[in-house]
């Protein structure tokens, strides 16, 4: 017998080395299965190195053309006196201009948040004007690129700075306002060898000033009362730039309205030019504008006013504080305790905050922008319209001028037709807008705006010398006013209907007169639904009354409009503590039996696929059949699959639908991107009240048609947009991401874009729906207290018309309640007033479901479709917390019949979106 061989002793450090190697095997598998199985995160990471292709090249081509339409007509010429525009400038005698404002080289091109985008290819002012041939002052800006970059002042050559703003989902912007270079800069007399200023050697340079004055905003924040108004260091720019300058020309880079009162306490600002904010190419616009390659025709879409605490709605959008800020927790209960689930939660993503439960009376009923001060304006005789209102509604100048009237007016068949003529009487080819109000008969009964904006049309380019004729229709329906306390209906009261074409909301121009002998009731007792509508419009939020304490035509400082809430609105009632927590509905509650409960999973001798479907009318019974297929598991695991996704489920070909933010175009942010496992974004658009300020829904088409073909390039089916609340005042930090304060104008433009996009194959989720004009703490159980006719007329009317002419396949719901129910578990919202009334077909989803109020089977039996679930989108821990509430819910045997059927309901309304997508054509 050989001598066995002795073993050898394996080292220490070998013995390391392997469990080091694998450790280190262990972690990049589970890396690799977090990354490609689990998530797509890994082929994010993929594509962002990946050479954009031919498609997403010539799409973005596109798109950055349709953004420059979009600022042409979208910007809008406030002031022009003198004629001081447009400024003199060709290649051969360049026109010089000295630009000031920290923000001439550091502009706002868009808002942060969920609507944020990569603003660095976005093209900058002194490139802009530089190819308009216009020359800039280079000492002065050499002296604000070093101030920018190093806070020293000099006039050294400076590297122009980056371009700055929120370029991910998960940051904040920059700031509101920025710290301006400091006045004495101007007169120092150290710069130059000459002992002279550089404001001395500016004036040398030019006679011309050009001041960029801006705001930033962004979501989770509001705006305060002093954010817009000028700041000591503005001030103190303005003086000095207007103290050696008589021709200066304003640029106002902001989304919210300004208090600008301040320019008429200086004449040498002759012209002011509202940019917004521009997005990527939307400076183009501005140097052509400013040189006259571009003759403006924007609108204004909100009131500018000298005090924007003048709106009633203010008094009730946060407690003000004598320094001019909002109080924290402002509007709380104080008989409600905390909520430390929700703060939880808001701390671990970095908000400090005690939460409470919220309240905001929207008191001031219907009288929201103009239809307040025009209102006031027409029937107070001690009221001072000028002293408030510096720039209407609807206003804009252009570098001609128009002659227009009313040609005649036929009311036929429930449609009003206007026939109006227009001529331009100037020098110059230039647009118009044609602006269609009404001034409806008014007993008190029913409270009425004396100035409603009924119907629009933006002209062609029209010759100097040439006129053209245009027919505008609208509904007589339309002019009717929603009565929430007798006919709990739409009426059209008899009487005289005064129809007025005018060049703002305030300056009437021609007017003809309709008159109604009898009152048009539109529900079933009397003369039946609205023509437009599914279903008879009635009372569906009497819950959201609270106390009948609105705004009436007796403009006094009594009641909560003008003096904010009253002492007893801090009390929450029991039924305010209940709507904190669900209960599902029990089957019996329902009238339910086993004998109703749905087919699940079952086996068809051919398996529908879903691109069978493609085409299938959303009520035809195969459309049933097809859903039949699913299992409980399949449509738990689609309704909660909504973060930035739908779901895919492989066997019955429903492929995953990728649907990124948001309102300024389509963007896979750092947040997103991971999820979709989509790197690619779109270029950012002007932000949404640019647009508005078009009125020109052509031009919104195209903008939709423009970001369909960016999500075929990129691999997109669907958008969280566009943004759809009301500029209801002049705070709220997401008002860049959403169109006007007035309703008709903001419907009939998202409308459009929706159209466009939908044609494409994009699922479009307005948002969001409905009453969510204010950020701070509207995450946190927001109740909203509101009349219905304001509910109606004034916050639902942009979601209606998106809905009815634009073919909305998507709907986003918001945060907050509306009366005791969240939106997104508010049956009268989104099965009464969304599906029933106005025939919605398409999906409906939460927004960001990550508070405790946001119960998803409470989504489902609402109407709800879709949860917004980034726990479960990431696989995190509690990922499948909201899938595991749904199948409890429909395993319970005293719930499962009803759950079920609304899981299929659910999974029909997804599925019938998603077959409706560019993917499935």
């Amino acid at each position: 017998m050989e001598n066995a061989q002795p073993k050898k002793k394996m080292s220490r450090g070998k013995k390391a080395g392997i469990i080091v190697g694998a450790i280190l095997a262990l972690l990049i598998a589970a890396v690799l299965v977090y990354g490609f199985v689990l998530t797509r995160t890994g082929y994010w990471l993929i594509a962002k190195f990946t050479p954009d292709t031919p498609e997403q090249q010539l799409s973005y081509t596109s798109a950055s053309d349709t953004v420059r339409q979009i600022a042409e007509e979208g910007f809008v010429l406030m002031q022009n006196n003198d004629g001081l525009l447009p400024l003199a400038s060709t290649a051969e005698n360049p026109g010089k201009i000295n630009l000031f404002g920290i923000r001439s080289i550091q502009m706002v091109y868009n808002g942060g948040g969920s609507a944020a985008s990569d603003v660095t290819k976005c093209t900058r002012l002194e490139e802009a004007l530089e190819g308009q041939n216009f020359a800039l002052n280079p000492d002065l800006l050499n002296v604000y690129y070093n101030f920018f970059n190093t806070g020293e002042i000099s006039l050294e050559p400076g590297k122009e700075p980056a371009n700055g703003g929120a370029s991910e989902f998960i940051t904040t912007p920059d700031s509101i306002t920025i710290p301006e270079l400091p006045v004495s800069a101007f007169t120092d007399t150290s710069l130059y060898e000459d002992g002279k200023t550089l404001m001395e050697h500016a004036k040398e340079y030019s006679d011309v000033a050009v001041v960029v004055l801006s705001r930033s905003a962004g979501e989770h924040a509001d705006l305060d009362v002093r954010d817009l108004q000028l700041t000591d260091e503005e001030i103190a720019l303005l003086d000095t730039v207007t103290g050696t300058f008589d021709d200066v020309v304003l640029i106002l880079n902001c989304a919210n309205t300004m208090e600008l009162g301040f320019i008429r306490d200086y004449p040498q600002i002759k012209s002011v030019l509202w940019v917004g904010f521009p997005g990527e190419t939307g400076n183009l616009a501005t140097a052509s504008i400013l040189s006259g390659a571009v003759n403006p025709s924007g609108r204004t879409a909100d009131t500018w006013v000298t005090d924007n605490l003048s709106a009633p709605a203010a008094n009730n959008f946060r407690e003000l504080q004598s320094d001019g800020t909002w109080a924290a927790n402002s509007f709380h209960y104080t008989n409600v305790s905390d909520n430390p689930d929700v703060s939880e939660i808001l701390k671990a993503l970095g908000e400090d905050v005690t939460v409470r439960d919220f309240f905001n009376h929207y008191a001031e009923g219907i009288y929201v922008g103009y239809k307040y001060y025009e209102t006031r304006h027409d029937t107070d005789p001690s009221y001072d319209y000028d002293a408030e209102v510096v720039y209407p509604f609807g206003h804009g100048l252009s570098y001609t001028t128009f002659d227009k009237k009313i040609m005649a007016m036929n009311v036929e068949d429930g449609v009003v037709t206007v026939r109006v003529e227009v001529t331009n009487t100037g020098d110059v080819a230039g647009k118009d807008v044609l602006e269609l109000y009404f001034n409806p008969p008014y007993t008190g009964a029913i409270e009425k705006s004396t100035v409603n904006l009924v119907a629009f049309k933006k002209t062609n380019l029209i010759e100097p010398g040439a006129t053209e004729h245009y027919s505008i229709e609208f509904a007589l329906e339309d002019m009717a006013s929603y009565d929430y306390k007798v006919n709990k209906s739409y009426v059209l009261e008899a009487g005289d209907y005064v129809i007025s074409l005018r060049d703002d909301a305030h300056t009437v121009v021609d007017e003809e007169t309709w008159t109604l002998s009898n009152d048009i009731i539109y529900n079933d007792e009397h003369d039946g639904k609205r023509p437009s509508d599914q279903q008879t419009a009635v009372n569906q939020f009497d819950s959201a009354l609270g106390q009948d304490d609105y705004l009436t035509r007796v403009w006094d400082e009594s009641g909560r409009a003008f003096t904010g809430p009253l002492e007893e609105d801090y009390t929450a009632d029991q039924s305010v503590i209940d709507a904190l927590t669900w209960t599902n509905p029990t089957d019996a509650e329902l009238g339910l039996t086993e004998a109703d409960m749905p087919a699940t999973g079952v086996k068809l001798d051919t398996t529908l696929m879903l691109s069978d479907m493609v085409g299938v009318d959303k009520d035809d019974p195969k459309w049933d059949e097809f859903v039949s297929q699913l299992t409980v598991e399949e449509m738990a695991t689609l309704c909660t699959s909504g973060g930035y996704t739908i779901g895919a489920i492989d066997r019955l070909g429903v492929p995953l639908s990728a649907t990124p933010d948001g309102p300024s175009g389509m963007m896979a942010n750092a947040w997103s991107g991971p999820i979709m496992g989509v790197s690619g974004s779109g270029v950012t658009y002007p932000t949404e009240v640019v647009l508005a300020s078009s009125w020109n829904q052509d031009l919104a088409q195209l903008m939709g048609s423009t970001v369909g073909s960016e999500a075929q390039a990129l691999g997109f089916s669907g958008w969280y947009a566009p943004g759809m609340n009301t500029h209801r005042t002049a705070f709220s930090g997401r008002n860049f991401e959403y169109y006007s304060e007035d309703g008709v104008l903001a419907g009939e433009i998202a409308g459009s874009v929706v159209k466009g996009a939908t044609e494409k194959g994009v699922i479009c989720y307005i948002k969001h729906f409905a009453l969510n004009e204010r950020e701070a703490e509207n995450r946190q159980s927001l109740f909203t207290w509101s009349n219905e006719q304001a509910i109606r007329e004034i916050y639902l009317k942009p979601f209606e018309i998106a809905v009815k002419k634009g073919g909305s396949l998507g709907v986003m719901s918001a945060f907050n309640y509306i009366g005791y129910e969240w939106c997104g578990g508010n049956s009268a919202l989104l099965n009464q007033v969304l599906r029933n009334e106005w025939g919605f077909d398409g999906v409906v989803i939460t927004d960001s479901n990550r508070y405790s109020y946001m119960y998803v089977d409470q989504m489902l039996y609402a109407g709800g479709d879709l949860s917004l679930d980034f726990m479960a989108a990431f696989k995190l821990p509690g990922g499948d917390d909201q899938k595991n509430r749904l199948l409890a819910a429909a395993e319970n045997p005293d719930t499962k019949v009803g759950f079920t059927l609304e899981l299929q309901r659910a999974s029909k309304d997804i599925l019938y979106a998603v077959s409706n997508t560019w993917k499935m054509q």
